[in-house]
C-alpha cells in the first residue's frame, strides 16, 4: 500500500505543478520571444500552446464518457499525464493546424526573421 501512496504523493506534486505552470510557462515563454528570437523558439512555443489546447480538448471530451468507473487506480491518477503525451502526440504529427497559423500571426507581430 505505501508504493500506492508513494505514487500518489509524487503524481499529486506533479499535477499541481503541471496545472499552475502550464499556462504561465506559455505566456511567459512567448513574452520573453523578441525581435532577437529566432524561427525555431517560436515555433516550439506555438507547438506548445496547440499541445496545450489540444489536451484541454481531450479532457472536456473524456468528460462525456460514462465509463470513468471502470478506470483503475493508476488510471485515474495518470489520466492527466497520458491526456498530455496524446496532445503531443497529435502536435508532433502535424496538429490541428493551430501551431503553424499562430506562428504565421505571431511572426509578423514581433518581426522575427
Amino acid at each position: 500500500m505505501s508504493s500506492v501512496l508513494d505514487i500518489s504523493s509524487m503524481y499529486n506534486s506533479y499535477s499541481s505543478k503541471l496545472s499552475s505552470t502550464s499556462a504561465d510557462s506559455l505566456e511567459s515563454a512567448l513574452k520573453s520571444t523578441n525581435s532577437s528570437s529566432d524561427d525555431e523558439k517560436l515555433m516550439e512555443v506555438c507547438k506548445d500552446f496547440e499541445s496545450y489546447f489540444v489536451q484541454k480538448i481531450i479532457e472536456e471530451s473524456k468528460k462525456t464518457l460514462d465509463n470513468e468507473d471502470e478506470q483503475g487506480e493508476y488510471m485515474q491518477y495518470f489520466s492527466d499525464t497520458l491526456n498530455q503525451e496524446y496532445a503531443d502526440i497529435v502536435t508532433d504529427n502535424g496538429g490541428i493546424g493551430l501551431a503553424q497559423q499562430l506562428y504565421d500571426s505571431l511572426k509578423g507581430t514581433y518581426n522575427i526573421k
